[in-house]
C-alpha cells in the first residue's frame, strides 16, 4: 500500500512539473511570427516541449539546459584555450558533427566559433554538460554550412566543457603532449640516430650533402619533399607532381627554415616538426588540422 502511494505521489509530481514546463514554454511562443528569429523561437520552444527540456533563454534568443553542473571557479574568458567535447545535430535528430565519434576533444577560443557557442560556452563551468538550441542567426544563417546544414537551420549542440586554460598554460601542455607524440612516432618507426633541436624538431639525416655550405633565410632553395600527418596521411608531395619546389627559405614555415639548413646540397633527411613551428592553431587548407605535428621528407637539390 505504501509503495502504491509513493508511486502515485511521484506521478503527480512529475505531471505537475510537466504541466508547469508546458505552461511556461507555451506562454513564450509568438502567436504570429513575422521574421526568421521569431519563427526560430517558436520552433525551439516546440522542440523543447516535445523533448521535455526545461530550457532557459538568453536575451539574444539562445536556449539552453544545464544537464550536469561543473566545478565552480573563474569563468572562461576570450583569451582562454578551451577544450570541449560536443555533438551537433539538426532538430530532426540528424547528427552533422561529433568530437565524440572522432574521440578527439575540440580545442578553440571564443571569437573563432559561431555566435551561439560564443554565448553558450561561458554559461558552463569546468566539467559541466549542457544542451544548447541555437537559432539560425546565431549559427550559420541563410547560407547554411556544406551539405549537412541547410539554410536557416536551428542547431542543437550537446556540449561538455572539459577544461580551459590561459595561452601560457595551453602552450606548455601542448608542447609536452607533442613531444611525447613525436618520441612515440620515432620509436614506432624504428628510426636510429635521431637528433632533436632546441625547438623540438626530431630528425635523421639519410644522405649527407656536399661540403659545409648551408642555405640561410635569404637563399633561393630548390627541394623535393613529401609531407604527412602522424597518422600517415600525405597532404602534399612534390615527388607525386614530379616537380621540385623552388622558394625563398625565409618565406616558408619556421620548421622548414630550421630544418633545411641542417642539410647540405644534395642532402636528404626526415623531420618531425611540432605544430608551433608548422601551421599552429589555424592548420592549413582543410588538409592539415589545427595543432598538427608534421612529418617531412626533404631532399635539398640546390640553393
Amino acid at each position: 500500500m505504501r509503495y502504491s502511494f509513493l508511486l502515485l505521489l511521484a506521478l503527480v509530481t512529475w505531471s505537475s512539473c510537466t504541466s508547469k514546463l508546458e505552461k511556461r514554454l507555451t506562454a513564450e511562443m509568438i502567436e504570429s511570427p513575422q521574421n526568421q528569429a521569431e519563427k526560430d523561437k517558436n520552433q525551439i520552444l516546440k522542440y523543447a516541449l516535445s523533448n521535455k527540456l526545461d530550457v532557459r533563454s538568453t536575451e539574444s534568443g539562445l536556449y539552453y539546459f544545464i544537464e550536469k553542473q561543473g566545478t565552480e571557479g573563474r569563468k572562461v574568458s576570450k583569451e582562454d584555450i578551451i577544450l570541449a567535447h560536443y555533438e551537433g545535430s539538426l532538430l530532426d535528430g540528424k547528427v552533422f558533427d561529433s568530437s565524440y565519434k572522432r574521440n578527439q576533444p575540440f580545442e578553440f577560443r571564443l571569437g573563432r566559433v559561431i555566435k551561439g557557442w560564443n554565448e553558450g560556452i561561458p554559461l558552463l563551468d569546468k566539467g559541466a554538460k549542457g544542451v544548447f538550441l541555437i537559432p539560425s542567426e546565431m549559427a550559420y544563417g541563410k547560407r547554411g554550412a556544406g551539405k549537412d546544414i541547410p539554410p536557416n537551420s536551428i542547431l542543437r549542440f550537446d556540449i561538455e566543457l572539459i577544461d580551459y586554460y590561459s595561452p601560457e598554460e595551453a602552450r606548455g601542455k601542448r608542447k609536452a603532449k607533442e613531444k611525447k607524440q613525436i618520441v612515440d612516432y620515432v620509436k614506432a618507426k624504428g628510426w636510429t640516430n635521431v637528433q632533436p633541436t632546441a625547438s623540438g624538431i626530431h630528425y635523421i639525416i639519410e644522405k649527407a650533402g656536399e661540403g659545409d655550405a648551408r642555405p640561410d633565410s635569404r637563399s633561393k632553395v630548390k627541394a623535393h619533399y613529401s609531407g604527412s600527418l602522424l597518422d600517415g596521411t600525405v597532404f602534399d608531395s612534390s615527388y607525386k607532381r614530379n616537380e621540385p619546389l623552388s622558394f625563398k627559405l625565409g618565406g616558408v614555415i619556421k620548421g622548414w627554415q630550421e630544418a633545411i639548413p641542417l642539410l647540405g646540397k644534395g642532402g636528404k633527411g626526415k623531420f618531425v616538426i611540432p605544430s608551433e613551428i608548422a601551421y599552429g592553431e589555424r592548420g592549413a587548407g582543410g588538409v592539415i588540422p589545427p595543432y598538427s605535428v608534421l612529418v617531412f621528407e626533404i631532399e635539398l637539390l640546390d640553393f
